[in-house]
């Protein structure tokens, strides 16, 4: 603004400088209603769409890391296009949940496509791995309570908002191209031993047979270099291999194009995008490809009828996922504990002439990495629609209605096959699934925003919403093929087939208020009436208000240091959903008896017909100032949310004929501070440096359990030793990794066993597997035409169980296996009758007891500093292209995930679960992290 004082003049001339402040940002809430970040009394987070297609993951949610207060991202250890584990201000429920994802106001199915546990299983991606980043204009990250209380019950983890790229009004057609090309390169964090090599008792193998036995153990002699017999009856120099785990893995590259055209008048716009992506994994014999096709189109029908149509379809295959933690058919366990002097070029090409595994070891379920990468097939193609129309009408330039429909539709076919000659299961087999999913949303909303007075505003909606959700499974196995590597089902000697449908409806009413005063105070209010088929119709509705204000302080204080000043608070009870088929007796067909089929109950629990969603209640209170002419910005939020009546499985009496009873009793707690630093500390004519730093600082309680029961079991977070598990107990944090401690007398001291082994001491919490602090520091350097960009983020408070640290010592390739080799050890401790322990005890029968009954040992922090993402970029002079139809032409050089600056977990990467449910903290021979380097390319037209 400028003051200007009027003379005696007839013209005036005024000019209005560029100011840096940006006080109506506006960004996208609850509903898809945009709005001013100042009327906002809770904490809301744009992510600009640009920042994912350059540095780009696969999986855009992974995107995510290290750029949102409040947020922790981790991906899971399956390789490209795996699922992302996103939660938003820590842990609401003991069954975890991810935050609920809407694409231009379609909320979308994130289910995961498969997972792995204790007993293997492979990771084959979820619903936001599907989304091309090239189409997204932005992300809105809705962390509280009172921002996703719009949505209800399903948005209880939050809600994550993306809104797609549309054309623009400009003469002509616009063209937009991106190129992005990447390579992978593993990182290998392994730093086993190799003065030691293959054989048992310390001694190398002299026979085929002794090969043969030892074909997992590097418990051998001294690697001196002379002859041994290796597995196949061959004698090879006893010699070290240490790139074993780099030779095996492949650079893997990620191909990214895209073409856009885009195009508008004052009567609408368009914009229709074509991308391809062609990725070949670092895993050998793996790979993805993607296609995607979005339309949106924009249209005035008169003067008031506006039509908004948005359709992307999606094509996705996938070949040989890889296998993850149990080592059947699982590559990366067979390729990360070989023996020491055993070189995996040996094992290739993982068969024989006959088509058989060539086995090394007398272990049939430890699968040659080669035929686990050349053989197994794991396989997956999908077909997805994600469709919205809407129309709205304009009554007066205050008061509308709007009409919308989407739905989000995908087929899926999952094939995966034990092939002929597998050691452990020579016929083979083979299962085969077709997966159909469907949600329906249809809603209305009428809103109105008109000034009552001059200091008055008010803005209304009200609306409603159905949502119907359908999942049709057809799954079909067979085993022992009748000819060998034919793998169809007719094929099969036995068959087996199963059906399951899933069906729920959720139909809503909801409203929201907002008075304005003066500009500068605003006070919001919101309801949603929620009814589910899931629950008892005498008690199937629940409703979630919530209330916030925002108050613009600095239009009172007038300082020369302070430009910008907000106080901000905000209260809501939401709700978490019931899943279907809990409160009733269902039904189903469980095999047949003579050729008839035989009916069997479904249910797991014990049915509850009072069962009801879990309640949450937060309250949140932040400020955002700006300094210096904006130049210095910081927002703090403190937040505080309490779940009450969650759903909890308690065991019940296997002569009921269930496993349990599920029962409305658990209480949870969080609290956090969300900060946000940012800034432009340099701002010259030749160079602006902007930064960004965000922290996170979380504190997690389990509250309550069912009466006197003080922990509870998380499904599927079992390690494969069978010695950590992922537990909840009252009074620490969600998601305890527990582990077992050394066997300890009265005064401390450990106890040995009559044969010098540490004995298994009590199970005992090590902390959660969730962090508790995390972060994320970005810098962009705009020098002229020149940028450069680089992100750190960082981990604090975790822990993690490594497996592969379990297995490395009990096979013998541990460092820590080092130490008595040659002369025995002696434990430190008293033996089982108090006295002091003098048993001479054997390396590989004491460390191999340490590894099976202190698991404790292989329980570390799992805190990390990584650079994790740099761009190097140069846009081309806007003058070479005068006389061409090029608008601009962008280059970058790209880096992701590049470098780890600081870890406490030898032999892994902290980040490597297994897992993307609420069981975190366990970890084993998954693919190994990998570091991106490339170039993207845009060019507009």
């Amino acid at each position: 603004p400028r003051e200007v004082s009027i003379g005696n003049e007839n013209s005036l001339s005024i000019s209005l400088a560029l100011s840096t402040e940006n006080m109506t940002e506006v960004v996208v809430t609850a509903l898809g209603i945009r709005k001013e970040t100042k009327r906002l009394g809770y904490s809301v987070t744009k992510v600009d769409g640009e920042g994912f297609t350059k540095a780009r993951e696969i999986n855009v949610a992974n995107g995510l890391v290290g750029k949102v207060a409040g947020v922790n991202v981790s991906g899971v250890n399956g390789g490209p296009g795996s699922s992302s584990n996103v939660v938003i201000r820590g842990i609401n429920s003991f069954s975890g949940g991810q935050p609920l994802y809407v694409i231009n106001g379609v909320p979308i199915d994130n289910s995961n496509r498969g997972s792995a546990g204790m007993w293997g299983g492979a990771d084959m991606g979820d619903g936001i791995s599907n989304i091309n980043p090239d189409d997204i204009e932005e992300i809105s990250v809705l962390k509280g309570s009172t921002a996703s209380a719009l949505y209800g019950s399903r948005a209880s983890n939050g809600v994550i908002l993306i809104t797609t790229k549309s054309g623009r009004n400009k003469k002509g057609i616009g063209v937009e191209v991106n190129s992005n090309f990447v390579v992978d390169e593993i990182i290998d964090y392994s730093d086993f031993q190799y003065v030691f090599g293959q054989g048992l008792l310390g001694v190398k193998p002299s026979s085929q047979a002794n090969a043969y036995a030892s074909g997992a153990n590097s418990w051998g002699a001294r690697i001196d270099g002379s002859n041994a017999v290796q597995f196949d009856g061959v004698t090879r120099p006893y010699s070290a291999h240490p790139d074993n785990i780099k030779n095996f893995y492949q650079t893997g590259t990620t191909a990214t194009n895209s073409i856009a055209f885009s195009g508008g008048n004052d009567n609408g716009n368009f914009r229709l995008s074509y991308a391809n992506l062609m990725n070949k994994s670092v895993v050998p014999g793996s790979d993805l490809k993607r296609n995607s096709v979005n339309l949106n189109v924009n249209s005035k029908l008169g003067k008031r009828l506006l039509l908004n149509a948005i359709i992307n379809y999606i094509t996705e295959k996938s070949k040989n996922r890889p296998n993850l933690s149990d080592s059947p058919g699982n590559s990366n366990f067979g390729i990360s504990f070989l023996p020491s002097t055993l070189d995996q070029e040996v094992l290739k090409p993982g068969y024989k002439a006959d088509g058989s595994e060539i086995n090394f070891s007398d272990n049939v379920f430890l699968t040659n990495p080669w035929f686990a990468a050349n053989r197994w097939v794991n396989d997956l193609s999908r077909n997805r629609v994600i469709a919205m129309g809407s129309l709205r009408y304009n009554f007066t330039d205050w008061l509308f209605l709007q009409g919308r429909f989407g739905q989000d539709f995908y087929a899926d076919r999952t094939t995966s096959v034990t092939p002929t000659g597998t050691a452990y299961y020579p016929n083979g087999n083979m299962n085969e699934a077709s997966n159909r999913g469907s949600e329906i949303n249809a809603d209305f909303l009428i809103g109105a925003d008109k000034k009552l007075t001059n200091n008055l505003g008010l803005s209304l909606s009200a609306g409603g919403n159905v949502r119907k959700s359908r999942f049709e499974q057809i799954l079909n196995s067979g085993d022992q093929f009748s000819i060998p590597f034919l793998y169809v089902l007719d094929n099969a000697k036995n068959k087996n087939s199963d059906y399951n449908l899933i069906r729920q409806e959720t139909q809503s009413l909801y409203y929201s208020a907002e008075l304005a005063f003066k500009n500068f105070l605003f006070l919001n209010t919101t309801g949603r009436e929620d009814w589910f088929s899931t629950l008892p119709i005498e008690n199937n509705h629940l409703f979630y208000p919530s209330v916030s204000a925002s108050f613009i302080f600095s239009e009172f204080i007038k300082t020369s240091w302070l430009d910008y000043g907000k106080l901000r608070a905000a209260w809501a009870n939401t709700s978490g959903e019931a899943a279907p088929y809990q409160t009733k007796l269902y039904y189903g067909i469980a095999g047949s008896i003579n050729g008839y089929p035989m009916g069997t109950i479904n249910n797991g629990s014990i049915p509850n017909g009072e069962l009801q969603p879990y309640k949450m209640s937060e309250f949140e209170v932040g400020t955002e100032l700006r300094f210096l002419k904006s130049r210095l910005m910081l927002d703090v939020a403190y937040f505080q949310r309490k779940t009450i009546d969650e759903i909890v499985k308690v065991p019940a009496s296997i002569t009921s004929g269930y496993t349990g009873a599920t029962l409305n009793i658990g209480e949870m707690q969080n609290k956090g501070i969300e900060l946000v630093i940012s800034g432009t500390p340099v701002k010259t004519a030749m160079i602006t440096w902007t930064s960004s730093f965000n922290f996170t600082k979380l504190k997690n309680e389990v509250l309550k359990l069912s009466g006197d029961q003080k922990n509870y079991d998380i499904d599927g977070a079992q390690s494969r030793t069978q010695n950590a598990f992922g537990k909840h107990i009252v009074g620490l944090p969600a998601s305890q990794v527990m582990a077992f401690d050394f066997k300890r007398d009265a005064s401390g001291q450990i106890v040995f066993d009559v044969n010098g082994r540490p004995m298994q001491g009590v199970l005992m919490p090590m902390g959660s597997g969730f962090h508790d602090k995390f972060g994320g520091w970005n810098n962009e350097v705009v020098v002229k035409n020149f940028n450069f960009g680089v992100l750190i983020d960082f981990k604090s408070g975790g822990k993690i169980f490594s497996a592969t640290n379990y297995y490395a010592t009990v096979f013998g390739l541990h460092q820590m296996t080092l130490p008595g080799r040659e002369t025995g050890i002696v434990g430190d401790g008293v033996n089982e009758a108090g006295s002091k322990n003098t048993v001479n005890a054997m390396a590989w029968d004491y460390y191999r007891a340490l590894a099976s009954n202190v698991s404790s040992q292989f329980v570390y922090d799992a805190s990390f500093i990584k650079l994790r993402q740099i761009v190097i970029g140069y846009t081309l002079p806007s003058s070479i292209f005068r006389k061409t139809p090029i608008q601009s032409i962008n280059i970058s050089l790209v880096g992701r995930n590049l470098a780890i600056l600081k870890k406490d977990t030898p032999n892994i990467d902290p980040e490597s679960n297994y897992s993307g449910s609420v069981g975190q903290g366990l970890e084993l021979a998954g693919v190994p992290p990998f570091r991106s380097f490339g170039a993207n390319v845009n060019v507009k037209f």
